[in-house]
């Protein structure tokens, strides 16, 4: 489902390309973006697989280029559906690669060290015995899979908080924005006049992202508090134009902000009214909402930010019972 969004409004828009991967979640798409200029630059690298490799062809083929053509590729953060074929471009050509500094700082904990974390903090969380190994190795499946897509040492230029970069013919801005993931970045930069964001999977209009951060290893208790703070750190930032990881490109950034806020802080209500004062585990929480316990690793690690962040609020306490975290209202 290779798109590319070649709308004739303006200059920015002519030589921006939107790449279009599909996901098997709404909106059913992941998307890059491809800047024409002396020398190209990617941002993102689409989803795995073969399919993907085609739509990343056909993708190039609609604006007369081809993957070797690349010269620089930009990541956003290290999840699988922005970071997919950034093997196949570095078979098909040599592209100068910069990707947060965070990525590498990750890949210094051993899957190891990750799996027996991981496993530790699901049982804190309440997770059923007979679900505890199947949601262990899905999670750290997908620090597996990324460590896979994304080797080290492909990696050129590796990209910090406030650290100006040139990349091409762009000045780019990173902007550390950690909450959906914690190597997330946004980069800001100026195309055409246009104030523009590169925002991976931030400033999105349909929906806003989990608070995902490290999935289940040591730190998923602060999800939710480094989102928010992150989302109310760019709400002082001036954008025109918005280039996000999914759904469409908008001139809608403070709005989309603003209702990330709103729906964060109305789920920590939610969650906060849904507490029972004899204490309830996370997993509870989450069987309770979706009428299952199997494949709900991802809404269950927002699920622990939320009373985490409650928890800090001093709107709830927490006692741990056998290596499990009951929650109850204050």
């Amino acid at each position: 489902m290779a798109d590319v969004d070649r709308t004739a409004a303006s200059g920015i828009e002519r030589r921006v390309h939107r790449l279009e991967f599909t996901v098997e979640w709404p909106p059913g798409h992941a998307a890059a973006y491809l800047l024409e200029a002396d020398e190209s630059v990617l941002v993102d690298a689409g989803t795995p697989g073969d399919d993907a490799s085609t739509e990343l062809v056909d993708g190039f083929a609609g604006v007369q280029s081809a993957p070797r053509d690349v010269d620089h590729v930009v990541l956003t953060h290290a999840h699988r559906d922005h970071v997919g074929q950034l093997r196949t471009l570095l078979e098909r050509g040599s592209p100068t690669v910069y990707a947060p500094r965070q990525i590498a700082n990750r890949y210094q904990r051993t899957i190891d060290e990750v799996a027996t974390a991981t496993r530790r903090n699901l049982v804190e969380a309440g997770v059923d015995d007979d679900v505890i190994e199947t949601a262990t190795e899905r999670l750290v499946g997908f620090h597996r899979t990324v460590r896979e897509l994304v080797p080290l040492d492909a990696v050129d230029v590796w990209i910090d908080h406030g650290e100006s970069v040139a990349v091409g013919p762009l000045d780019i801005e990173p902007i550390h924005a950690p909450g959906h993931h914690i190597s997330q970045y946004c980069y800001r930069t100026e195309i055409d006049g246009e104030r523009t964001l590169f925002s991976g999977d931030v400033a999105m209009e349909p929906f806003r992202a989990p608070a995902l951060l490290v999935n289940f290893d040591d730190g998923v208790r602060e999800s939710v508090s480094t989102f928010l703070e992150t989302l109310r750190r760019l709400e002082s930032s001036e954008i025109d134009r918005v280039y996000p990881g999914h759904g469409p490109v908008h001139t809608d950034y403070d709005d989309v902000i603003a209702r990330s806020i709103r729906d964060l802080e109305s789920r920590l209500e939610t969650i906060h009214e849904s507490l029972s004062p004899s204490g309830t585990t996370a997993f509870q929480l989450v069987t309770e909402r979706t009428g299952r316990k199997h494949d709900i690793e991802r809404l269950l690690v927002e699920t622990v930010g939320m009373l985490a962040h409650l928890e800090a609020d001093g709107r709830v306490s927490s006692t741990l019972d056998g290596g499990i975290r009951y929650y109850s209202p204050t």
